[in-house]
């Protein structure tokens, strides 16, 4: 009896899914698959994936690197082929014609687009635990409502640059709780912000932004004391760099880590 409940813990305990050969023709979806696939059910990955500053699993030797080539993957013979919304859109049409099996996932630039992207995975790629989590986790968050009495927050990365209205990084500062100062200030998209600017604003959380090839948080303590005293009081937050290139990956984690900033933001007023 115990090495039977043993087993099935076990089972439910591994990655699951129906496919044993699956491909990738777009950077996010290879990302799915390195961190959430068991490895020897990957057969290729874009070549893009070779790239550490976008790859955030470790790439097995055996997987093969394809650049959006149909012919690449006929050789391959994988038993599923992932592809985005938009990219290798030929690629993916004349796999398709040849009989190959094609899965578009939508892509997503927002919470509501990313919780069907995630259903999306979930329903081509079967029970694997750390999408689930995942997605479960991301509904719940997005069932809360959302706190009536704000902090606020800045976003600052490289070259000082910042994120607006109309962002997913926007739409996650909202969701956890704070007011993003330079949406407030009519910045859409991107724009720009000096450090004297952020100062003077006065943000109850400096959100960062960017790896630390490009944008390293020591440097900005060493150019002014008042953000270092924001380093060193811990109101401070750095987002992910997989938020840039698949969210899907992290989005629950964010928004859950910038929830318990909050918190922590009221905790000591």
């Amino acid at each position: 009896m115990k090495k039977a409940l043993l087993l099935t813990l076990l089972l439910f305990a591994q990655p699951v899914t129906a496919y044993d050969r699956i491909a990738s023709l777009n950077l996010c979806l290879d990302q799915v698959l390195l961190n959430w696939v068991a490895p020897e059910k990957i057969a290729s990955v874009t070549w893009l994936s070779a790239n550490e500053h976008y790859r955030s699993a470790p790439l097995p030797q055996h997987v093969q690197l394809n650049r959006g080539q149909a012919e690449e993957l006929l050789r391959l013979q994988p038993d599923l082929i992932l592809v985005g919304q938009y990219g290798a859109q030929r690629a993916a049409r004349r796999l398709r014609d040849l009989g190959m099996n094609v899965v578009s996932i939508p892509d997503a630039y927002s919470l509501a687009q990313l919780l069907e992207q995630l259903g999306a995975l979930e329903s081509t790629l079967g029970q694997l635990p750390p999408l689930q989590r995942q997605k479960r986790q991301l509904e719940e968050l997005l069932a809360r409502p959302v706190p009536t009495d704000k902090a606020s927050a800045l976003i600052l990365s490289a070259n000082n640059i910042t994120y607006g209205g109309g962002m997913l990084e926007h739409q996650l500062l909202e969701r956890a709780g704070f007011d993003n100062l330079a949406a407030a200030r009519g910045i859409e998209q991107l724009g720009r912000v000096s450090l004297e600017e952020v100062i003077a604003m006065r943000p109850d959380l400096l959100v960062f932004y960017g790896g630390e090839q490009d944008f390293a948080v020591a440097h900005l303590a060493a150019r002014h004391p008042v953000l270092k005293n924001y380093i060193d009081s811990g109101r401070t937050y750095t987002l992910p760099a997989e938020l840039g290139f698949c969210p899907a990956l992290v989005v629950a984690d964010v928004l859950q880590q910038l929830t318990d900033k909050r918190t922590t933001i009221f905790e000591k007023r």
